[in-house]
């Protein structure tokens, strides 16, 4: 995710370098046949160019709107597996009983906070297709580990173990029947969340809505010139280039932001949304061995 004030050039000008360059190059010999070679043909009528790039316009904005729409719905879900996250432990620490005198949180309780982090983890690395276990080494046994190599859905499993690991705290008496519950609710809202973000992460967009708006901006930009060349001249390329650059701008937006889950600088910062909750949950346990906050760079948030 990008958090600086501004985006740099460099950062935008590799994507759409190759076609303004293109772009460009035709506009000048557009502009050098009506200027010195006198083929007074190629210009065309403005108005017709006009009313074709205001219906480009309007497609464009309501794709980059679809696009966004996925990306805030993206975030919304991580914001809320934040929230879940932090009640499950509080839950945890207040629901299951420990014995008398003891004030300190019992082994039950680390393993489903650890679990818990564990779940949020294989999460991130499942939507963005990477090998969760070599972070879960420090959360889970080896033997848990080896289980959980065979399932596609690791975070699936993980959900399954700590409903698991509260049936056998309520069979211990160390829970209420209601308490038991209450955090059943708790892992169902996550499961909830998991099914949502794998909804947005297996239905991409239309592709017509990828193939369209690029050839539609594609015919615009060349025909651009034709349109402008009557009354600009040689400035034909500088008038032309920039409006193909704001056309193509806005059409490699939606095109960035449309998956939010494949760990590029257009992201949701799940990297930073998981740690985020791995220290609160280690420090609402009173571990020492906190983990730093993930910092942004060169401005952008992973």
């Amino acid at each position: 995710m990008i958090v600086r004030d501004h985006l740099p050039l460099r950062r935008v000008w590799p994507f759409v370098a190759h076609r303004l360059v293109l772009l460009f190059l035709f506009d000048l010999a557009v502009a050098a046949l009506y200027t010195f070679g006198g083929w007074k043909e190629v210009a065309l009528p403005g108005l017709p160019l006009s009313t074709m790039g205001s219906a480009i316009g309007m497609f464009l904005a309501f794709r980059t709107n679809s696009a966004y729409e996925r990306w805030w719905e993206a975030r919304i879900l991580w914001g809320g597996l934040v929230n879940s996250s932090r009640s499950f432990a509080r839950q945890v620490l207040t629901m299951i009983d420990r014995a008398p005198g003891v004030s300190a949180p019992s082994e039950v309780q680390r393993r489903l906070m650890h679990l818990q982090i564990a779940f949020v983890t294989a999460m991130r690395c499942h939507l963005r297709r990477q090998n969760p276990f070599p972070e879960l080494r420090t959360l889970l046994t080896e033997a848990e580990l080896e289980e959980l190599r065979g399932h596609s859905n690791v975070p699936t499993a993980l959900l399954v173990r700590k409903a698991q690991a509260l049936r056998d705290a309520k069979e211990e008496g160390l829970m209420t029947d209601f308490r038991w519950m209450q955090m059943d609710g708790t892992l169902g809202e996550m499961t909830t969340q998991l099914g949502s973000c794998e909804r947005i992460k297996g239905t991409p967009l239309p592709r017509q809505y990828d193939f369209f708006p690029r050839v539609l901006v594609t015919v615009y930009c060349l025909l651009l010139p034709f349109g402008l060349v009557e009354g600009m001249g040689l400035l034909t390329p500088l008038a032309s280039t920039l409006v193909s650059f704001i056309f193509i701008a806005l059409d490699t937006v939606g095109r960035d932001i449309e998956a939010p889950f494949e760990n590029s600088v257009h992201d949701t910062p799940l990297t930073s949304i998981s740690r985020t909750i791995e220290i609160n949950l280690r420090q609402l346990f009173g571990e020492r061995d906190i983990p730093a906050e993930v910092e942004p760079v060169d401005g952008f948030l992973y």
